[in-house]
């Protein structure tokens, strides 16, 4: 039997079985729990022959566990070529393969894809096989940790630039001037943390205008808002974004500051969870109420920007409790 002829006696005419998560960075606990229960949902609601894909989202990245051909047959095809090649013609059929497939959201960064034995397999030997495939999964999730990192530490490079700046800008200043300039009074003493400041926000703008960019082009659209909101694809899209953007401002803040304290990595990682429910709610507030008010214009620079500032100066605030 060819590739062709597997997946359409196995797939013709049947919806694909899916379900997702969001695996945070640094959370393997949670993220390994996720993935096992969501494969046992499928194994114990489906039959092997169902087609199926799992979608983990991550920081600027996806991962996908799928059976390998589900979306392109050439890949099936491609494997089964290799596996004649290898082992003869004669070589017996050993199941469908199951593809884990690491896809960066990271200009210049590849498609990655590893084969963790079978989709029987999963169904025949759950518990060995979720550790093979959570080792896979663990180890693009690592990766991409890495790429998040490189991410912030040009983001923490050009922070130190723009602080430069503000410091010849506002030191050249008398007081009389900065207070013109600014509306209120900045002593000569405070300059530097005010300059180191406003290189944070900087940098959370940029983090901020480019998340906002991607939802008002690739989500929004001509559409309304409601329309929007109303597609699930859309929907989960906005809220996956708005994670990724927490994570970008909170992993500046962490590596740009985690040296200055020894207790305060600790502390912020410890904050996180709430920092981000926090986030979560006031931006489905957001929403409801845009909603509500259809005939309002929806700016996600806006949108965004309302949400996320608060969130730096709530970590700025943090970080600052250690600064005395």
């Amino acid at each position: 039997m060819n590739a062709e002829e597997k997946l359409n006696r196995e797939y013709e005419n049947r919806a694909i079985y899916t379900s997702g998560f969001y695996a945070a960075p640094e959370n393997d606990l949670a993220n390994r729990q996720k993935l096992f229960d969501a494969l046992k949902s499928l194994v114990t609601n489906q039959e092997p022959t169902a087609p199926f894909s799992l979608q983990i989202m991550a920081t600027n990245c996806e991962i996908n566990v799928m059976p390998l051909g589900l979306l392109n047959l050439d890949e099936l095809k491609d494997y089964e070529k290799k596996q004649r090649l290898q082992h003869g013609f004669h070589h017996q059929d050993q199941g469908t393969p199951l593809l884990v497939q690491y896809s960066p959201h990271v200009e210049g960064q590849p498609v990655q894809k590893k084969i963790v034995g079978t989709v029987e397999e999963l169904f025949d030997d759950f518990n060995g096989q979720i550790e093979q495939v959570w080792n896979a999964i663990n180890h693009f999730l690592q990766a991409n940790f890495q790429l998040l990192t490189v991410i912030e530490q040009d983001l923490i490079q050009d922070s130190h630039d723009v602080e430069k700046e503000y410091r010849t800008i506002f030191g050249k200043m008398t007081a009389n001037q900065r207070e013109d300039k600014l509306g209120f009074s900045l002593a000569d003493e405070e300059v530097a943390q005010f300059s180191n400041y406003m290189a944070d926000m900087h940098e959370v703008q940029a983090i901020v205008l480019s998340a906002a960019s991607f939802a008002n082009r690739e989500l929004l659209s001509d559409n309304s808002f409601n329309e929007m909101m109303g597609d699930n694809v859309r929907r989960s899209t906005v809220f996956w974004v708005l994670d990724n953007t927490f994570y970008e401002i909170f992993y500046y803040f962490l590596f740009s500051y985690q040296d200055h304290h020894e207790k305060l990595a600790k502390y912020l990682l410890h904050q996180r969870k709430t920092l981000i429910i926090n986030m979560r709610n006031d931006a489905f507030d957001r929403a409801q109420k845009l909603t509500e008010t259809p005939q309002l214009k929806v700016d996600f620079n806006k949108y965004f920007t309302d949400i996320f500032i608060p969130v730096a100066e709530q970590i700025t605030a943090e970080i600052n409790k250690f600064r005395s």
